[in-house]
């Protein structure tokens, strides 16, 4: 038997999980993909859990949890839209830690489009960003080191001084604090039409309100790609974009590293 009470999901096995959180797990059944463990289940439906209670879960459009012991078909799901990423040209799956790119060709297509999808990134509530778990190795000035991109430019790349590129909707920040580490939650966000902030882990690193854009492209969210010649070779765990969440950035990071540090 199944009950549904307050959003959670009650077994006859006596196992309870959020509503949400089980409807990417049937989704997956039904995809038949290969689901995580019990125990890490546990910890995925915690995080849904902490996520919905730091304001959080309601702001986001798509979130993928690379990071992962279910097969790299799960991985792909999004949480919120129940649908599935594009991994193209094979980037590296590795359990529990995510995807890496090659650096050449390999990336993730998120099949989101903030134009056609977005419901809570808005022009002027923006949030975007990545947990990486690995920065890039290699050392082309093409091999941006970014998590997150779309065909014509959300990117982040360690130039001097680094920068923080969302065209046609943040457009350009010279992020000074950033540094690209292991283990490291990127954050960028735009709450109003002047401002743009950057978070690691939770901290804020640099704000900035020059070259705001005023208007939003029509192009899918990728990982491990910018455009047709920029590719990254880092590792990343999570994905992320939706409204702004400047004032949630530490319970985000919080949430998030609670999960990660638990597989």
């Amino acid at each position: 038997m199944i009950l549904a009470s307050h959003g959670i999901i009650a077994s006859s096995g006596g196992v309870a999980f959020d509503a949400d959180y089980q409807a990417v797990l049937d989704y997956a059944t039904t995809q038949g993909y290969t689901l995580p463990s019990a125990g890490q289940q546990t910890l995925q439906n915690q995080l849904v859990v902490d996520l919905k209670a730091g304001g959080i879960w309601s702001k986001l459009d798509t979130f993928a949890v690379f990071a992962t012991d279910g097969n790299s078909d799960f991985a792909l799901i999004d949480w919120i839209r129940l649908s599935d990423y594009t991994a193209v040209n094979s980037p590296t799956f590795t359990t529990d830690e995510g995807f890496k790119g090659n650096g050449t060709s390999s990336y993730i297509d998120s099949n989101y489009n903030p134009v056609i999808n977005g419901v809570n990134l808005t022009l002027n509530s923006v949030s975007f960003g990545y947990y990486q778990a690995a920065p890039r190795t290699t050392t082309s000035t093409n091999d941006n080191n970014w998590g997150i991109g779309t065909a014509t430019g959300l990117w982040i790349r360690p130039v001097t001084p680094p920068r923080v590129y969302l065209n046609n909707i943040l457009n350009y920040l010279t992020a000074t604090s950033l540094v690209y580490n292991t283990n490291q939650l990127v954050s960028v966000n735009r709450p109003d039409s002047i401002t743009i902030n950057v978070y690691g882990n939770g901290v804020l690193l640099n704000t900035d309100s020059t070259r705001i854009s005023n208007s939003i492209a029509s192009f899918n969210i990728l990982a491990f790609r910018n455009t047709t010649t920029n590719y990254t070779n880092s590792t990343l765990s999570m994905v992320y974009a939706g409204g702004d969440l400047t004032t949630e950035a530490s319970d985000f990071y919080n949430a998030w590293n609670t999960y990660r540090t638990s597989i």
